[in-house]
């Protein structure tokens, strides 16, 4: 997946920018007990050019704090360990894919799951276009608990399953077109939502089940046309699949208008 990801940049904020640690390494050997419950996790890969990328997955630990000096004053903040590790997919059947993910991680730091990334991403987008380069992923960020939640934007689940049906639509990002760039084309993926949508799922002494299953309107793309010079009050032109151009500062394109228009 892209290195641009929710949990790569929450590390980034939690490890980096507040301040320098001043705690020994924790240690973050899982050791699942056997009476753990289990996130079981399916993906139905909607297009012979995607693939479901592997899971990232975030335990919490409250038995290893960390230390670490807070950037602004200098004081010593307490604050959880965090251990984020990638779980690959297993392809079962067809364009079934699955995991397991244990919520008790175990381990000496008694490690507990906090946070899922589950998703799709191009692999190849030369079908849509010459020199096209795949770009970032979308899926859904699954919330175990109030820490990985915490920006209150979350929508939140009562129960152990959560079925998730997006739709999405390709957008070719013209970097070509801007004055002197040395960026390729990428293609993306964007729907109703943000590229990850986040959900809290509040679930009691039982196993879970997330099921993902996206779609991919490829006859109606998108190309999204930088300005040609960056310069104040410049505007994207994003150039629809009945041929209309619109102008806009947005950084995606007009979902509702893509999705109730209608192609010959």
């Amino acid at each position: 997946m892209s290195n641009q990801t929710k949990f790569i940049l929450l590390s980034l904020v939690l490890f980096t920018v507040a301040g320098c640690s001043v705690s020994r390494a924790v240690n973050k050997t899982l050791s699942p007990p056997a009476d753990t419950k289990w996130v079981n996790i399916e993906v139905k890969n909607p297009s012979q050019y995607t693939k479901p990328f592997p899971l990232e997955v975030r335990y919490i630990s409250y038995e290893c704090m960390k230390k670490r000096i807070s950037g602004f004053d200098g004081s010593v903040v307490t604050e959880p360990s965090y251990n984020v590790i990638g779980i690959p997919m297993t392809q079962r059947s067809g364009d079934v894919w699955e995991a397991k993910v244990a919520m008790t991680g175990g381990g000496a730091c008694k490690w507990t799951l906090s946070a899922v990334n589950v998703g799709i991403e191009y692999v190849d987008a030369t079908h849509l276009g010459k020199d096209l380069i795949p770009g970032s992923a979308v899926g859904a960020t699954v919330a175990f608990d109030a820490d990985a939640s915490r920006n209150g934007q979350f929508e939140i689940i009562s129960g152990n399953k959560f079925n998730y049906a997006p739709k999405y639509y390709p957008v070719l990002e013209r970097w070509s077109a801007q004055k002197n760039s040395t960026k390729a084309d990428k293609l993306n993926l964007f729907g109703k939502n943000s590229s990850f949508f986040d959900v809290r799922m509040i679930v009691k002494d039982n196993d879970v089940w997330v099921n993902y299953n996206p779609t991919i309107e490829e006859n109606k793309k998108v190309e999204m046309i930088f300005p040609y010079e960056k310069k104040k009050g410049a505007v994207f032109t994003y150039v629809y699949p009945n041929g209309e151009k619109v102008s806009s500062r947005e950084i995606k394109p007009d979902f509702k208008k893509l999705d109730e228009m209608k192609i010959n």
